[in-house]
């Protein structure tokens, strides 16, 4: 949908967005099921990227970025660039100096399925940014695209206010509607999760082996597996 710029969007509460800090992109969409993870061509920048917001969609024409420029005026502190650039990955869609107008608004990155370029001084400034890839053709900036309407970016759907969450593992959508039930239950699983890695270092049983007994492995595998060469 071409030609929308939409003001008024259901964000999240500080407070529902204060509880995402320090979830994992992988525990949030290990309580969706597969459909809130972005795939494996949405890529971090750099390392070790810690990013949670609301999402600010823009979607653009193929080959221009004028509706990046556009979303810049709307932008309020704790949103995050959603960018999907219609298909295009043969010129770059966010530069240097979108990310530095960005973090004066308060902008904490930025999320597109196309090509970034100005990749030293982005990833100097640290600023966190996904992406397909990089090149450093420039864009067009003539044909309207849409502000604030659902857009489509690593297979997920994701509509304005939705909240986005990434790391080094990639990206997650948490839609708003259901997301405080999703960040309840990935709050619990975190818990879990570093009593595992403590109980591993410690060399301990795991929580998971304690809930499914020593042999749950070999319970789930039989009658599954022909085992060849075990000694009795």
């Amino acid at each position: 949908m071409y030609g929308r710029v939409v003001y008024n969007v259901r964000r999240p509460s500080e407070e529902l967005l204060n509880k995402v800090g320090g979830i994992w992109a992988g525990t949030l969409a290990d309580d969706m099921g597969p459909h809130g993870a972005m795939d494996h061509t949405i890529r971090p920048l750099f390392e070790g990227i810690e990013l949670f917001g609301s999402a600010l969609t823009v979607l653009c024409y193929p080959g221009d970025n004028i509706m990046v420029h556009k979303a810049l005026q709307l932008a309020r502190p704790g949103d995050i660039f959603v960018v999907d650039c219609g298909g295009s990955v043969d010129q770059s869609v966010i530069g240097y100096n979108q990310t530095l107008q960005a973090r004066r608004k308060g902008v904490k990155g930025m999320v597109t399925n196309g090509c970034i370029r100005d990749v030293r001084d982005i990833r100097k400034d640290k600023f966190p940014v996904f992406c397909y890839g990089i090149t450093p053709r420039s864009p067009q900036k003539n044909t309207a695209g849409s502000v604030n309407v659902s857009v489509q970016v690593g297979g997920v759907v994701v509509n304005p206010g939705d909240i986005v969450v990434g790391n080094d593992d990639g990206v997650t959508v948490v839609p708003l509607s259901i997301a405080e039930e999703i960040i309840e239950k990935a709050r619990a699983r975190m818990d879990m999760e570093h009593q595992r890695i403590a109980d591993t270092s410690a060399g301990k049983i795991t929580l998971d082996a304690l809930m499914g007994g020593s042999s749950w492995v070999d319970d789930i595998l039989k009658d599954k597996i022909i085992e060849v060469g075990r000694d009795s």
